[in-house]
C-alpha cells in the first residue's frame, strides 16, 4: 500500500489510470514528466504474478491509495 497527500484522482480518471500511456489531465501536474506507463506496468507484472492493483481516491485534494495485493503461494 502507498499512500500520498498529494492532488488527488478524479473519479473520471480513476477508471482509466491503469491504461497504457494513459496520464492524469489535472492542471497542476502538467509541469509531471512521465509516459503514462508505470502503473499500466505495475498491474500487468501483478496479474502475471496472479495478484491485483488498483487504486483509492476521495477525489481531488484528497491524495491517493496505490494496493498491491499478492497471493501467497504455498511451500
Amino acid at each position: 500500500r502507498v499512500r500520498d497527500q498529494g492532488v488527488g484522482i478524479p473519479a473520471d480518471d480513476m477508471k482509466r489510470i491503469f491504461k497504457r500511456f494513459y496520464r492524469v489531465t489535472h492542471r497542476s501536474l502538467a509541469h509531471v514528466k512521465g509516459t503514462g506507463l508505470g502503473l499500466f506496468i505495475v498491474r500487468a507484472i501483478a496479474e502475471k504474478h496472479g495478484g491485483k492493483v488498483f487504486a483509492e481516491s476521495a477525489g481531488e485534494g484528497q491524495g491517493t491509495t496505490i494496493v498491491l495485493e499478492l497471493p501467497r503461494w504455498a511451500a
